[in-house]
Formats: C-alpha cells, sequence, structure tokens
C-alpha cells in the first residue's frame, strides 16, 4: 500500500521592496508562454471544429486578465502578451468569420486593442477594418435575407429598435 504523503505547502514571503510583482510576472509570463499556444493550436485543430467558439472564449478571458495586469505598462516589455501577438491576433481574425466564435473572437479584439502598448496604429486600423467589415455584413443579412421574409423577426426588430 501507498503511504500517504503530507501536502507540501510553499511559502512566498512577501515584503515591500517589490519581489511580489517579480514573482507575479513570473508566473504570468509562464502562464501565457503555455496556455496562448495550446489554445491556438486547439482553434486551428480541425477535430476541434465544434469547440472554436469556447476556445476563444478562453482566450479572450486570458487575453482580458493578461491586459488587466498590464494596466500600468510603459513599455513593451511590461507587456505580457506581446510575443503572441501576431499568433493571436491571426486566430481573433479568423474568429470573425464563424457565428459560433463571432462574439468571443470580438470580445478577444476588444482586449487586445485596450492592452496598453500591445497594437501600434496600424494594428488597430486593421482590427477596426476586420470588425467592421463583420457588422457591415452582418447587417446586410439582416436587411436582406431575413427581413424580406418577416419585417418582425427577432433579429430585424433588434435593427429597427437600435440606436
Amino acid at each position: 500500500m501507498p503511504s500517504c504523503q503530507q501536502p507540501v505547502s510553499i511559502s512566498i514571503p512577501f515584503c515591500d521592496s517589490g519581489t511580489h510583482g517579480v514573482y507575479t510576472a513570473s508566473v504570468s509570463r509562464y502562464t501565457l508562454s503555455h496556455a496562448v499556444p495550446h489554445l491556438t493550436r486547439l482553434f486551428v485543430d480541425p477535430d476541434e471544429l465544434p469547440n472554436k467558439g469556447p476556445v476563444l472564449s478562453l482566450l479572450s478571458s486570458l487575453i482580458a486578465a493578461a491586459r488587466d495586469s498590464t494596466v500600468k505598462a510603459d513599455n513593451a516589455e511590461d507587456v505580457f502578451l506581446l510575443p503572441f501577438k501576431d499568433e493571436v491576433l491571426g486566430v481573433l481574425i479568423a474568429g470573425l468569420k464563424e457565428q459560433s466564435s463571432l462574439r468571443p473572437a470580438i470580445e478577444g479584439l476588444n482586449g487586445m486593442v485596450t492592452t496598453p502598448v500591445l497594437l501600434d496604429d496600424q494594428e488597430i486600423g486593421f482590427v477596426v477594418q476586420k470588425v467592421n467589415d463583420v457588422v457591415s455584413s452582418q447587417q446586410e443579412d439582416l436587411l436582406g435575407t431575413r427581413c424580406s421574409s418577416s419585417p418582425l423577426s427577432p433579429g430585424c426588430f433588434s435593427l429597427i429598435i437600435a440606436p
């Protein structure tokens, strides 16, 4: 029979000299370096097609958490998502093309755009253009296809009353 072992606890002392921030930064970098590549691989895996929306939802939450931990970022070194920027941006833009992953893709893009120092002006413009293209095509679909058969269908009604 295996012997029972006592749980091991690790204590990281907190001191005012700033070492707590170093531990947090290290954990953040480590977490992102493992989670982001895993989630992006899941998104592009054809076997995970039904899970694209939930995968992007998790990725969007991770982006928001990374953004919130770098709100005071003064330079690019403090933005832990920076090494994965292109990969994540590509996955989120691809997510805009499918209805099941549209909302989490927009949430993720919002998180990236609102992360200080992460995207430059040209990249932000690219994101805005892609989201605008999706919004325009969604409006055309609502006005052209669904609304012609039933003017009071839920999609058209919300479009009519939207400010």
